[in-house]
């Protein structure tokens, strides 16, 4: 679902109406996390489940570094941490260029290799989301920030359909306190953030929309198939 369709736009409006409609905050967040699995879900189908693996991963990972005492333990979590995560990473977007490589090298020394090629679709954004994960583990990891309690709240950071797509990359310190009254870079604060749609922020994202828009459509496409030809 791209943010140029009228796909997005009319779930865009959906998801503001009722997000309105709710008026405990509880729900706002419960709501927000089954906005972004379904907006991810649309365009992906069951590859959220990588998604959702990738979430609960990290999400017990930044816990148990959190609970551990020595440095060395820590940067041992940590580590399998990131390896569960670039390893999911690396498979998806390189297995079939290493089987091709090696086929290749093998026929060169007269192997006769033939490994069949497992034609792997690249899931969409999973270099964002693992990206959006790492933080987080690291985060903990140089006492940044200490864990959320709720998972609920760390699969809105990792899912987070504004950004999910098509970035920026989000920073778990950045992002975890927004989501609650507290505004602070080291703890999470203890209130739940009401989602709260006034006129002038409306307007403001409007105006911010409607710019991205402008420059994806007119700008950004039309440059990359100049860009596609060089890196290609």
């Amino acid at each position: 679902m791209l943010f140029n369709t009228i796909d997005f736009v009319v779930f865009f409006i959906v998801f503001l109406t009722l997000i309105q409609v709710i008026k405990n905050r509880n729900f706002h967040h419960l709501f927000l996390l089954l906005a972004s699995y379904f907006f991810f879900y649309y365009s992906s189908n069951y590859l959220i489940i990588l998604l959702i693996f990738t979430t609960i991963w990290d999400f017990y990972f930044g816990n148990m570094i959190y609970g551990s005492k020595s440095q060395r333990t820590k940067k041992l979590i940590l580590a399998v941490s990131l390896a569960g995560n670039l390893g999911l990473l690396g498979f998806f977007k390189y297995a079939d260029f290493a089987i091709t490589q090696f086929n290749f090298l093998g026929n060169q020394f007269n192997l006769n290799t033939h490994i069949p090629m497992l034609n792997l679709a690249l899931p969409i954004a999973i270099s964002f989301y693992t990206f959006h994960s790492i933080t987080y583990t690291v985060g903990i990891y140089r006492g940044q920030l200490t864990p959320v309690k709720s998972f609920t709240e760390y699969a809105i950071f990792v899912a987070f359909f504004p950004q999910l797509v098509a970035g920026p990359i989000l920073r778990a310190k950045e992002f975890l306190p927004q989501l609650r009254e507290k505004m602070d870079s080291l703890k999470v604060g203890t209130r739940l953030r009401q989602i709260i749609i006034t006129e002038s922020n409306l307007k403001i994202g409007i105006t911010m929309m409607a710019l991205g828009f402008l420059k994806k459509m007119f700008f950004a496409d039309n440059m990359a198939p100049l860009a596609n030809e060089v890196f290609t």
